[in-house]
């Protein structure tokens, strides 16, 4: 069943009850996004948390944060935020190492709970193929549970959604 839910603020999809697609403006990933991960791990379930795009000092997919008890969280091996595909060849590497990272814990049992920020935003800068998100999305482990967050969702996403 694919459900679409319009709460304010921000705007939620899903697909085949395992993955949710969270429409949020850049301000409230931060905010609601965590508080609602910070009460998934309190029940005892594995979160992890995964900003594609967002980079800083000491991060990488070697270097997952442990925010509390189930909850850890990753971002990208950058200096800066990526908000264009002009990335050199370290930052590339950096960006497909957590990628690769990300479907490599996917496949795990090790979390309940996946929230990946800004998928779409990847897609639409070159970084991800449509395909490999696809497929991605197509190929999870059941127990797994997806939310994908962003500003906007790809309309390749949004079509996997209405299917």
């Amino acid at each position: 069943m694919i459900a679409q839910l319009n709460s304010h603020p921000r705007n939620t999809l899903t697909l085949h009850n395992q993955v949710r697609i969270v429409n949020t403006s850049a301000d409230q990933f931060s905010t609601e996004i965590v508080a609602d991960a910070l009460k998934m791990a309190g029940t005892g379930k594995r979160v992890l948390i995964v900003q594609l795009l967002k980079g800083g000092i000491r991060q990488g997919h070697d270097r997952v944060m442990n925010l509390a008890q189930n909850l850890d969280w990753i971002r990208c091996n950058l200096i800066r935020n990526i908000s264009v595909s002009d990335l050199n060849d370290l930052e590339l590497h950096n960006f497909q190492q957590l990628w690769k990272h990300v479907r490599s814990a996917a496949k795990t049992s090790e979390y309940s709970i996946l929230i990946l920020d800004d998928l779409s935003l990847s897609i639409e800068l070159g970084l991800i193929s449509i395909e490999a998100a696809t497929e991605f999305l197509t190929t999870l482990p059941e127990d797994l549970e997806v939310i994908l967050t962003g500003t906007s969702s790809h309309p390749a996403i949004l079509e996997l959604v209405n299917d």
